[in-house]
């Protein structure tokens, strides 16, 4: 994915700022830049024009589905065509899934594809050609609703302990400068798809290894945790050893999934307030500003980790979320019950509809229950609450992620959903 924030950004960082901060978390987007470079000494020259061709093309697709247009395949192809120019120095396969790109906005009628459920390995992942994008796209709307059987061909690849600690294992660790990869992305997104599957034996029909809850465990509490930090994220080859590099939303995504049953949950707090001034995929920012999903992740990282935090971090957290929120309602939502689109670029408007109506229910907005951080009362919630059910009520036929994500926003704001 391409870095939320400018791409060659660089966020410099002074020596008191820096002195709570993981030295392996500071700059970590300018160190993958130059190990992509030293892969590829003209990547940064052939991507530039590639980018200006993808962004054409990528706001065509966010102007169809605003315009309550079907989009489901080209989105899937926009987001994978963001991880490759983010991810990887793979300029031949750029070009190709920009042809794609080009051909599937020419054909309105093949959008629906994207909603299909591909007979070859059972998964619902037509328009994606990585392995964990089809994970991933099968999952919310599918998998977790049940639908699936006893053969999906999809999920075998990691159906024992031997065949998922090997696939994991092998993307935990990153030698950009050799590969010209960066598995990152792969990592967080297989990862929280795998969680959910094997933890919550879905989808339902399909027979995991009885083995593999406790070899997902293991792998997650015991190999990829930094131990210092208590949070998780992608390790990188450099200078002869591999430095474990922190990342706020696979850290989200493991605490969450295993509803903080993780250990060190006064690590993950006091970690989560020092990298508050960086840029993500470590820190909370995109380019120096708030984006609803980082934030979101955030209050549901501070929600875990409150017991376990002094008086002192809650009064500075509660005024990072106060922050946030006052944030939210005056710079990001708008008039008709939507959200700005951040800097960095939402995959759709679904998603970015999402994140911003989940932010505000897990910061307790809607809710005073759910208000952990603060016992002020919030004026207006109602109001809104109503605007952003309209708003999605009028766009979930067509949502580019398929509807799901509309979904789970109404669940969110506590509004029934057909099953």
């Amino acid at each position: 994915m391409i870095p939320r924030g400018a791409f060659w950004t660089v966020l410099l960082i002074s020596a008191t700022e820096a002195s709570n901060i993981p030295p392996a978390d500071v700059q970590d987007f300018a160190r993958i830049r130059r190990e992509m470079a030293m892969f590829n000494p003209r990547y940064a020259f052939l991507l530039r024009s590639r980018m200006a061709v993808f962004h054409e093309l990528e706001q065509r697709v966010l102007d169809r589905e605003s315009r309550l247009q079907d989009v489901s395949c080209s989105h899937r192809i926009v987001t994978e065509i963001r991880w490759l120019m983010g991810s990887t120095v793979d300029i031949d396969r750029i070009d190709t899934r920009l042809n794609d790109l080009r051909t599937s906005l020419a054909h309105p009628e093949l959008e629906a594809k994207g909603r299909e459920r591909d007979p070859v390995d059972g998964s619902w992942g037509y328009c994606y050609t990585e392995w964990f994008f089809r994970l991933d796209g099968s999952y919310d709307g599918h998998f977790s609703k049940g639908e699936g059987d006893g053969s999906i061909p999809l999920l075998d690849r990691v159906n024992s302990p031997e065949k998922l600690t090997e696939y994991v294992l092998s993307i935990s660790v990153s030698d950009v400068a050799h590969t010209g990869i960066n598995h990152r992305r792969e990592m967080n997104e297989a990862l929280s798809t795998l969680i959910r599957l094997i933890l919550r034996d879905e989808p339902r029909g399909y027979r995991w290894n009885p083995q593999l809850k406790a070899t997902l465990r293991d792998l997650l509490l015991n190999q990829l945790r930094n131990p210092q930090t208590g949070w998780w994220g992608e390790r990188y080859v450099r200078g002869g050893s591999a430095e474990f590099v922190d990342d706020l939303s696979m850290t989200f995504h493991i605490v969450s999934y295993l509803h903080g049953d993780v250990p060190d949950l006064d690590k993950v707090g006091t970690t989560l307030l020092a990298l508050k001034d960086l840029e993500y995929p470590v820190g909370w920012l995109d380019n120096g500003h708030y984006v609803n999903h980082h934030n979101m992740d955030v209050v549901v990282l501070f929600r875990y980790a409150w017991p376990f935090m002094t008086r002192s971090q809650k009064r500075e957290a509660s005024t990072e979320i106060g922050k946030m929120l006052e944030w939210c309602l005056k710079q990001s939502v708008l008039p008709d019950g939507s959200f700005r689109r951040s800097t960095g670029g939402d995959d759709s408007v679904e998603e970015g509809e999402y994140f911003g109506a989940a932010f505000l229910a897990r910061a307790g907005y809607f809710d005073p229950t759910r208000r952990f951080w603060s016992n002020e009362a919030c004026p207006g919630a109602d109001e809104l609450r109503h605007r952003l059910i309209d708003f999605i009520e009028k766009h979930k036929a067509t949502g580019a992620a398929g509807g799901a994500y509309y979904e789970s926003a109404l669940t969110e704001l506590d509004v029934p959903v057909d099953p």
